[in-house]
């Protein structure tokens, strides 16, 4: 799940950046979707697909945060707000996909504490 996530994600960022320079040069923003799209796409590819380690689930953590501070910085500087707001969208996206890893991750653990102390009681 934590993969496809990435992936799907680092795809969104890619085409928020190739549509946005595409629509508006001055926007340096957008800079920082290349390199979340490629962080996304380097992290998908380096992470095992049976999502067993709960370390895994800081990769879309930082991502989420960043993209915030982008958001933020963004606003600050007076970027344009069609593009603050999809980072901040996106933000939330990359968020939500750790909430949702980590918590996945704490139920496969739960459940397998549970049936070894199911053996454990025979």
């Amino acid at each position: 799940m934590l993969r496809k996530s990435l992936l799907l994600l680092g795809l969104a960022m890619a085409i928020l950046w190739w549509f946005g320079l595409s629509r508006d040069h001055s926007a340096t923003v957008l800079w920082f979707n290349a390199v979340a799209a490629v962080l996304s796409f380097g992290a998908a590819g380096l992470l095992d697909e049976p999502d067993e380690q709960p370390s895994a689930a800081i990769v879309p953590a930082l991502l989420g945060l960043g993209l915030g501070a982008v958001f933020a910085v963004g606003n600050a500087r007076g970027q344009p707000a069609w593009a603050n707001w999809l980072n901040f969208v996106l933000a939330l996206c990359y968020l939500g996909v750790a909430i949702a890893a980590t918590v996945g991750v704490r139920r496969r653990v739960q459940a397998h504490a549970r049936s070894l102390s199911g053996r454990q009681s025979r």
